[in-house]
Formats: structure tokens, sequence, C-alpha cells
């Protein structure tokens, strides 16, 4: 029921669908189409990316502006359900550590092929989007993640190794609405990370600080994100 339609004009989907609708607001109907096929990225839609979450407020609420250079692939195998920017997934099938991958939207660069990143998992809307008092809460950090391919892979990483901050599953509370669960890819030297000091404001004690402090406390660069929406089914 929630998200933005512009994600899908720029996420390569085997349906071949765009839009050319304004940004559409978290009350209006996602189109969903949970069949769709991600395919080879057509690179000049990338800057579709960006548009989507500005239009969900991740780019303002959790990021500063950036142009991705990466597209993250999240999958809850169990379910197989996939994140697609702003699609709703239910609670009961983000229960359990998704697999993933990411590629370089700009394949032929030298960071695609020498970097280490860093993917992370963020709750901006904790307790609630309109009630923000302990967001954000991280739920999930995973570092020394190298050797991007340039395509959807036929194999996907999956957690443990590298793992500061171990998977906490999404549990939006009773009557506080969809959550938007946002996974950042961070570029940078992640071999001393350490995991914040708590989840709740990722250990910073301030409303929708985490991803950006603890980014720039850690020398680390926001290169791409996806986010998805879930919420308690008591509403």
């Amino acid at each position: 029921m929630l998200a933005t339609g512009l994600a899908y004009g720029c996420l390569l989907l085997a349906t071949a669908i765009t839009s050319t609708a304004s940004p559409v607001h978290r009350d209006q109907q996602i189109l969903d189409f949970p069949d769709a096929t991600i395919i080879e990225p057509d690179f000049s839609q990338t800057s579709s990316i960006r548009d989507t979450l500005i239009a969900n407020e991740v780019i303002g609420d959790v990021l500063d502006d950036f142009e991705p250079s990466y597209y993250i692939e999240v999958n809850y195998p169990s379910t197989h359900d996939k994140v697609v920017l702003g699609n709703d997934i239910p609670v009961d099938a983000v229960s359990k550590r998704p697999v993933f991958n990411f590629f370089s939207l700009k394949p032929h660069s030298v960071e695609a092929k020498s970097s280490t990143f860093t993917l992370v998992l963020t709750d901006p809307d904790a307790k609630s989007r309109d009630k923000p008092k302990w967001s954000e809460m991280c739920h999930w950090i995973l570092t020394n993640l190298t050797t991007p391919t340039p395509g959807p892979p036929p194999e996907t990483h999956n957690a443990k190794p590298g793992e500061i901050m171990e998977y906490l599953p999404p549990s939006p509370p009773p009557k506080t609405g969809a959550h938007r669960y946002v996974f950042v890819l961070l570029v940078g030297e992640s071999s001393d990370l350490k995991a914040p000091k708590d989840r709740k404001h990722w250990g910073y004690g301030k409303v929708r600080h985490g991803v950006r402090d603890w980014a720039e406390e850690n020398d680390l660069r926001v290169v791409g994100a996806n986010f998805f929406f879930a919420q308690n089914e008591m509403q």
C-alpha cells in the first residue's frame, strides 16, 4: 500500500515497467509485481533510484543527497520476497537474514574492482514515522564485503562472516503504521569497524541519527540504497 512508482522504471524489471507520474506519497497504492525478474541494468535510468529515495524521504531522513553508483539486490529466500525500492513485505517474511548482492552501475570504474564495502539495515521510523523517538534503530551491519559483480549474479552473499551487528528482524510495533527499512551500501576501509554502542539511535542519543553519523565517524561513503515497507498487522 505504500511507496512510490518511480522505482520500477529504473530497476530493470522483465516486464519493462516505466512511470511518468509525480512522486507518490506513502498513503498511496504501490504497483506490486512479486514475480518480476531483475535483468541487466539500464544504466541510463539510475537517476530514478535517487528520485525514489527522495520521494520517500530516505534521502532526507536517513541519508544526505547522493547519486547512487551501486544497486543492492536483496532477497528473503524463505518467502521469495525481493526488496524493490519501496515495496511492501510482510513482517513474517523478514524474520531471517536475507541473501544479497550488489553491483556497480559503473562497472568499469576502479572503485568497482578494488573497494571494500559495508552493508547496513536501519529503521528511521521507530517507534513510528510520525513519532520517531527511537530512530534510527540499527538492525544489521555486515562489513568487509568485496568484489561486486557487473550484473545480477548466479550466487549471492549470505551473512554471517563480517557481521559486527547481528541481524535484528524488523518488528514494527502495533498501531505504528508502516516503517521504512533501509539497506545502505557504504564504501571505505572496514577492517577495524566497531559496532555502534547501542541499536537505538545507533548509540548517538539523537532522533533520526544513525547511518550518517556512524559513516562519518568511520570515514565511509554512501554509494547505494534500497528499502522496503513493513507494518504490524494490528493497525
